[in-house]
Formats: structure tokens, sequence, C-alpha cells
């Protein structure tokens, strides 16, 4: 394997307090005029739109709502959207919510310059050239897509879902405040700790040098993510437990895990074949059906299982372990959190060839 790579991170992240009272001079200052704001129900519920709105008009900033995208979002959804885009010419875009709503944004950044098939960019058939400069305040700690250069969106009527990464993806600036997830219901909040940690474990298991040191980062994040998770649901507005928490979220995903790697990322690719199929299945309740199964699948890969034992180590703090002690443990974590561990227990009816058919896809 050659040993050469690329490393890029050019988001700018605003921690404070009073940041949404601010936007409107950050945009401005910028150079920004017209902004197109996306939002679910969060960005509604939380009064934050009306607080940008205000912000917007203190700062002459004209600016369009769209609100009510929805978690795994349709390409539908972007497609309506970029109608109202090309009749409002945005200068960017600023999207108020979790992973769904920043990705269906990121596409219609993409969107908004291309006539091609909608699907060309996340089916890896074209390579974006530009895209509208895009924004995000975020409310739901998860995907990590407020710092990452990844987009992914599904075609419900196809089943297809799928992502592409690009340095057009990366957000100009992501506005971060703990107290906008104090809301997040708890099933949603495990959905989030599982997508974080999963972003972490995928980069660990990549193939690494003899010494990797971001391999010691994904680890110190892992551990950092079980060991906050348990204050995260007991007290929703434990503010120092959330703060952890967008903090990691953010690291996870913003490609540091794998400076000096190039990332392996079947785990994912397994649970968007499953959720592109079904899409009520959430993101996070999907990964956390396929992580063990990932270990024990490639159990026999000598790296994997080396690998795997100092996952236990490390991040479950166990010692002499056993490849079967670490995968005992990975489950206890997840059942510590609010999701279902088997898929019988799923409200959606998943086909066993499906099932497998994700297995199988979990091989290395």
């Amino acid at each position: 394997m050659r040993d050469d790579f690329e490393f890029y991170c050019p988001t700018k992240i605003f921690y404070r307090t009073d940041s949404i009272l601010c936007v409107g001079k950050i945009v401005r200052d910028y150079g920004f005029k017209r902004v197109y704001i996306v939002s679910g129900k969060s960005g509604v519920k939380l009064n934050i739109l009306s607080d940008v709105e205000k912000s917007f008009i203190d700062n002459k900033i004209e600016f369009k709502d769209h609100i009510g995208i929805d978690y795994n979002p349709d390409i539908s959804s972007v497609l309506e959207m970029k109608k109202e885009c090309l009749d409002f010419k945005p200068e960017m875009i600023l999207a108020i919510g979790g992973g769904s709503i920043i990705d269906a944004s990121k596409l219609l950044a993409h969107l908004y310059f291309y006539t091609g098939n909608p699907l060309d960019f996340n089916k890896n058939v074209v390579k974006p050239i530009h895209a509208l400069k895009i924004a995000t305040i975020l409310t739901l700690s998860a995907s990590g897509s407020e710092m990452s250069s990844s987009c992914v969106i599904s075609d419900r009527k196809t089943g297809f879902k799928g992502g592409f990464n690009s340095e057009t993806n990366y957000p100009l600036f992501s506005i971060i405040n703990p107290k906008y997830t104090y809301s997040v219901s708890k099933i949603q909040t495990s959905y989030g700790l599982v997508d974080m940690f999963s972003h972490s474990f995928e980069r660990f298991y990549s193939s690494s040098s003899e010494i990797e040191p971001c391999d010691s980062l994904s680890l110190a994040i892992m551990k950092s993510i079980v060991n906050v998770s348990d204050r995260v649901l007991k007290k929703s507005d434990d503010y120092q437990a959330r703060r952890a928490m967008m903090l990691l979220g953010s690291l996870s995903h913003n490609g540091i895990g794998e400076f000096g790697k190039r990332k392996r990322f079947v785990v994912h690719k397994a649970e968007h074949y499953l959720s592109g199929k079904y899409p009520s299945l959430a993101h996070g309740q999907g990964i956390a059906l396929l992580l063990d199964k990932f270990l024990i699948l490639n159990r026999e890969n000598k790296e994997i299982y080396k690998k795997t034992l100092l996952l236990g180590k490390e991040c479950f703090s166990l010692n002499d372990c056993s490849f079967d002690d670490v995968v005992s443990s990975l489950l206890s974590w997840l059942d510590s959190l609010d999701i279902k561990r088997d898929f019988s227990s799923l409200p959606e009816k998943i086909k066993k060839e499906d099932i497998e058919k994700a297995y199988q896809m979990l091989k290395i």
C-alpha cells in the first residue's frame, strides 16, 4: 500500500452561548446577504428559527425558509428545495438541525449548479466542482456532518441510499450549543451516540501502519463516548455531558481519525443498504445491529483480531481480555442505550435475505 494521504478540514466552529443572536453578524462578516434556511421541527420547537430570522433582519440579510426535512432525507425533498432556490437565488444555505437536514442541504448546495441526474454525486458518477456555501446550527449530535466532507441521501422509490465525500461538502462554519440538544429524546440521543462511536470505530478498524498515531485518537474518542453516555441519558440537561457529546460527535467525523490512513466504512455501507430499502430504520439503530457482527465475521483477520483486543483494553478497560470479552463489552454498552438489540425486535419487518446481504457486506 502506498503511504500517501491528504487531510483538509476547513470548517470553523463557533462555540458560543449567544451564537444564535450573532449569527446574522457572522453571515454578514462573510459577505453574504441572501440566505436560504433549511430546518426541521427542532429548529421551530426550540425557537432557533425565529431567533435566526430576527438576527438576519437586524443585519439586513434577506432570507427564505424551508421547514420540514425528515430523517433519512429523500431526494424528492432536495429537488423541491432546488426549485425554491433557483427562484430565490441565495448566496449561501443555513441548515438548522441534525445530520439529515445538513446532508440534504449539502446536496442542495451542489444541485443548485447541476442539471444532470440529482443522484449522480451520491452514486459517484460525477465529482463536484463547486457548490453554494453552507453553514449549520447543530441541534442533534450524531452524524458529525457539521464538520465533515460527507453527504448521504436516499431515493425511496428505488431503495437507494449512499454518500459521497468532497471538499465542497465542508460547511463554511457551524454553530454549536449543548443546550440545543436538551429536548432531544432519549432514543434519538442513543442513536446519536452509536453513530458517532461508529465513525471512530470504522476509522480505527481501517488498515494501519505499524505505528499509527490516529488509532490512539480514535480509541480515546470511543472511550469518551462510552464514558459520557450514561450521564447524557440519565439527565438531558447535564451541560457538561452534553458539551462533551457534541464535541465528540464533531471529532469522530471531521477526518482527524483517518489522518495518515485510508478509511474503510463497511459497517456504514451495510447500514445504508438496509435503511435504503427500509427508510423507517434509523441510521443509529441499524449501526447498533451491525457493530458486533463486523467483529465476529472478521475474527480470522489478524489485524482485526489484534485491534479488537486493543479496543477492549483502551475503550472498555479490560485487562488480559479475550476476543469474546471485547464483543461482550461492546454489546453490554449497546444494551445500556435506548435501542433494540436484534432485528426481530424492530417495528420494521426486514427480510432475512436483506439481513444476510448486509452481513456479507461487513466482511473484509
